[in-house]
């Protein structure tokens, strides 16, 4: 047996000794501690099954002494081995309880160990984050105990994580006040270890030099007690360095320097003698190289078969691990549903025991209080409600007041002047025939015009102040539009405008039968106002679903851009003299937008400034035909003779 192997067995044969003879005795605090000192052994033998169940054994003699730091201690011992074994689920888990044993009993180093544990744990597992902040809260716990030793390895721990990140500002911040930390101590392990971060960082950034520097550094100020295989994977870090100098010399030293050391691991052995080999090559010495691609090749087998058999193991132990995980997430989610589920049951016993009398007593009151205020907020509410729609009537009455005054006292004094002017000329008895002709022909068209005014003007006022009900019935659109057409015809042949009628016959629509008719009426007179001589209104409709669409298109001088928003009276009312300077007030669009909406409709408009509009209004169709489609007619006809002077 090799002397290295029997040096590891003695402390084992040792430890079986004490344990015989504790059990002998009979003292479970020996017991406890020789199963310690034996599953330590078995660790360090990498038998980690026997280690694990001797670590058990002692955890539970511990807790049967009520020795609970001390077991606390075994289940953080009993995490690293599960940690080392690949069983990350139940390594967490132990962890866990670990911290949690720590935290009752207010143990601020053995938080701060199992904090370092859980953070090489997550960065095995490339969680970076989550050991970002297991490394951070170990080093608040060191920094609190005031221990520089274990400081200046959870500074190191955060930089080489923050290395992984590729934050490496951070990550020479963290390994600078690590270095510091060890130098204080001093402490030689701890100042290699930062010296070897440093190292790896700046050869992230492509720094050879300082690389080659903080190695040799590291490699000085290493103890003795540091593993062969660290040192060696050390020495072939500088030795890639020392190569991107070009120093090669120097980098064969450092491999075969590390050769010895890599005994132990066939994979590292094997990957220095292939390192070995390139280097000869590119210096031009084959038979060196070709030695040590013959090493390589010898060992690549046995190097690869353990590698094999590593992935094996670790895939078997992942799944173990995540079958295991899930199992007991389940196991872990049913108790957490249980507990709820019991903490529920208590609370709602509890609750209900309680405050049932009390409930009892305040059902009564809470309940008259209740209607008490139900009903004087009901009171409340209907007040407020009726002074709003008051406020709001008397705003909107005070503003039809206000336009209805300006329009009776800009709009209706021209034409009566007129009118008492050629009163006061006939009286006088002596005005020529032809002068009388044309004032009597001027002031027929001033009359229209002022008649038209008023019919929109009363009708404009009806709808403001008395609040006009819509009656939808069934109505003919094409026999409106004849009416319509009929009525103004004189005012088109006066500019010998052409009128053309393209309505469908018949055209049932369900609207209300006055509105319908001024609206008509007004969209028309417009058409003639804004429309030069020789030019031509055209009236059509189509169906449009459930709807017809009218439409009222002029060859007209058309609107500009910027009057769109003020058509339809938005910011007060706005008229535009015709072509033959007809005068308006703009309440006939804004009748016409409002009687379209109350009988569900919309209106619409386009139009190019010297080539014309055309508005448009919606109305639903009728599914029967008018009641007395005749007597509408009838009607119509007898209101254009009896009323031809009130188109609008």
């Amino acid at each position: 047996m090799p002397l290295a192997a029997i040096g590891l067995q003695s402390p084992l044969l040792r430890a079986q000794q004490t344990l015989r003879q504790a059990r002998l005795h009979g003292q479970p605090s020996a017991i406890a501690a020789a199963h310690l000192a034996l599953a330590y052994a078995q660790q360090r033998l990498h038998n980690y099954d026997q280690a694990l169940r001797h670590f058990r054994a002692a955890r539970r003699l511990y807790q049967s002494r009520h020795r609970y730091l001390r077991s606390t201690e075994v289940l953080r011992q009993i995490g690293y081995v599960q940690h080392t074994q690949g069983d990350t689920g139940q390594a967490r888990l132990s962890y866990q309880g670990a911290l949690a044993g720590f935290t009752r009993l207010h143990s601020s180093a053995g938080t701060a160990l199992v904090y370092q544990n859980m953070g090489r744990l997550y960065g095995q597992q490339q969680k970076w984050p989550q050991a970002l902040r297991s490394y951070e809260r170990a080093l608040v716990a060191w920094q609190q105990l005031g221990r520089r030793s274990e400081t200046a390895g959870a500074l190191a721990a955060i930089g080489l994580v923050h290395k992984q990140q590729q934050q490496y500002s951070r990550a020479l911040y963290y390994l600078r006040r690590a270095l510091g930390q060890g130098q204080q101590g001093p402490d030689s392990m701890r100042v290699g270890e930062a010296l070897g971060g440093i190292a790896e960082v700046y050869q992230a950034l492509g720094n050879q030099e300082l690389t080659d520097q903080f190695y040799t550094q590291a490699l000085q100020n290493l103890p003795r007690a540091t593993s062969p295989e660290t040192q060696a994977r050390m020495l072939q870090a500088q030795a890639l360095a020392k190569e991107a100098l070009g120093q090669r010399g120097a980098a064969e030293l450092l491999l075969r320097r590390a050769l010895p050391l890599a005994d132990s691991s066939k994979l590292l052995l094997s990957g220095l003698y292939q390192h070995l080999a390139a280097l000869y090559r590119r210096a031009g010495n084959y038979p060196q190289a070709l030695a040590a691609l013959t090493r390589y090749a010898g060992l690549q087998d046995t190097a690869f078969a353990e590698e094999r058999r590593a992935q094996v193991a670790e895939l078997q132990t992942r799944y173990e691990t995540e079958r295991k995980e899930r199992a007991i997430q389940l196991l872990t989610k049913d108790q957490l549903i249980q507990q709820a589920n019991l903490r529920r049951q208590l609370l709602l016993r509890n609750g209900l025991a309680a405050g049932a009398l009390v409930l009892l007593g305040l059902a009564v009151v809470l309940y008259r209080s209740r209607r008490q205020q139900a009903r004087a907020n009901l009171l409340l509410e209907r007040k407020n409600a009726a002074i709003s729609r008051q406020k709001e009537e008397l705003s909107r009455l005070n503003t039809t007041k206000d336009t209805l005054f300006s329009i009776i006292s800009h709009d209706l004094r021209s034409p009566l002047s007129s009118l008492y002017s050629l009163l006061s000329l006939l009286n006088m008895g002596n005005l020529p025939p032809a002068r009388l002709a044309a004032h009597s022909e001027r002031l027929s068209r001033t009359l229209d015009s002022t008649l038209r005014l008023l019919d929109n003007l009363l009708n404009w006022s009806a709808a403001q102040m008395q609040g006009r009900g819509v009656r939808p019935e069934p109505i003919r659109l094409d026999a409106l539009v004849e009416e319509g057409l009929t009525l103004l015809l004189g005012d088109a042949e006066r500019k010998k405008i052409l009128l053309l009628n393209q309505m469908p016959s018949p055209a049932l629509a369900r609207a209300d039968l006055n509105m319908t008719r001024l609206v008509i009426r007004n969209l028309l007179s417009n058409a003639i106002k804004f429309t030069p001589e020789n030019g031509t209104v055209t009236v059509s409709a189509a169906r449009v679903g459930t709807w017809w669409e009218v439409s009222v298109a002029d060859t007209g001088i058309g609107i500009a851009a910027a009057d769109y928003e003020k058509v339809f009276g938005a910011g007060g009312l706005h008229s535009t003299p015709g072509t033959a300077r007809e005068k308006g007030t703009g309440l006939g669009l804004l009748l016409c937008k409002d009687f379209v909406e109350r009988n569900g409709g919309r209106i619409s408009f386009e139009s190019q400034p010297g080539a014309g509009t055309t508005f448009r209004f919606t109305l639903l169709t009728a599914r029967t035909k008018p009641a007395r489609p005749e007597n509408q007619l009838t009607s119509a006809a007898a209101e254009s003779v009896s009323d031809s002077r009130f188109a609008p």
